[in-house]
């Protein structure tokens, strides 16, 4: 059997907070551990206050854990020359806006010890890839929200990085914005990075990830492949041409409930009963299969009624 190889692997994180004097600490992970499979796009999730935010800070070295440690490409986090296998774009990014995509990604190149040949070339096949290439000697003073998110996007990506880390990278971003941002993050994953994407949009984690890890109070509550998490369920779903209009009664005693006019969802175990009850009252069926859960109602299955959000 082929051995799956990691781009991400956090181990037992625990990091507690001061609260003020002789207050008690706060605890913001506990035991924290999740990997993220090579060329991968998995989605962090949690509801205010989980630990997110945390977790991205340590990953990135900003914060020290209490204990646990984090390994990328297999190599211990901490390292200095390991640094240059991640990319970062934080929720909120600022640059210089009197200055051009060019000059702003010419100043990240040297920081990363790139000569000026690379850096040149480098810019030039990035602003090209987040559609800026034409806007490369524009103030950014003139650029809009996802324009500047599409640059940070170029920023994180100079240094040909294995694991890409986004926080909100959709933040602020109008519709059109989104759609893009999903189409280029999907692009760089076809080139074989791997991205950990932190995010409170569930229905945009679930278009684009295909991994998730959902965290509450500081610990991993579920992690594994869309596919694992979200699978076929206990219901099925019926989509009807022609509803038989069934009466209250009936309805009760399969389960079943109209998602709409058309969809019929109802407890797998009444599937032979409900189909005869259908077809005999002349129903017409265009499809009935089993029915996947939602991202929302798996998501609040694990965390509750806590609403999604950013927090330490």
């Amino acid at each position: 059997m082929e051995k799956i190889g990691f781009a991400l692997e956090v181990e037992d994180l625990s990091k507690s907070y001061s609260t003020g004097w002789r207050k008690p600490l706060k605890l913001a992970l506990d035991g924290l551990s999740f990997s993220l499979p090579q060329g991968r796009i998995m989605g962090l999730l949690g509801p205010n206050g989980a630990g997110k935010t945390t977790t991205l800070k340590i990953i990135m070295d900003f914060l020290r854990p209490d204990r646990g440690r984090v390994l990328i490409m297999g190599k211990d986090w901490r390292d200095p020359g390991n640094r240059c296998l991640l990319g970062f774009l934080p929720e909120q990014p600022y640059y210089h806006l009197y200055q051009t995509p060019r000059k702003t990604l010419s100043f990240f190149g040297k920081l990363l010890g790139m000569d000026d040949r690379q850096i040149e070339l480098r810019i030039s096949f990035l602003l090209e890839l987040v559609g800026l290439g034409e806007l490369k000697d524009l103030s950014l003073h003139r650029f809009s929200k996802g324009m500047l998110q599409r640059l940070g996007i170029a920023q994180a990506l100079l240094n040909q990085p294995e694991l890409l880390i986004l926080d909100e990278p959709s933040s602020g971003l109008d519709p059109v914005g989104k759609a893009e941002m999903r189409t280029l993050l999907q692009e760089i994953q076809a080139q074989g990075t791997a991205i950990l994407l932190s995010s409170h949009q569930l229905s945009e984690v679930e278009e684009i990830c295909d991994h998730l890890c959902i965290i509450d109070k500081g610990r991993q509550v579920a992690q594994g492949s869309l596919e694992e998490l979200l699978g076929e369920g206990d219901e099925y779903e019926i989509v009807l041409e022609k509803n038989p209009a069934l009466d209250e009664a009936t309805m009760r005693m399969h389960g079943a409930r109209l998602e709409d006019e058309s969809r019929l969802i109802f407890p797998r175990s009444r599937l032979d009963s409900m189909l005869r009850e259908l077809i005999g009252g002349g129903a017409k069926i265009l499809e009935a299969k089993p029915r996947r859960i939602t991202l929302e109602e798996f998501f609040l299955s694990r965390v509750g009624s806590g609403r999604e959000g950013e927090g330490k």
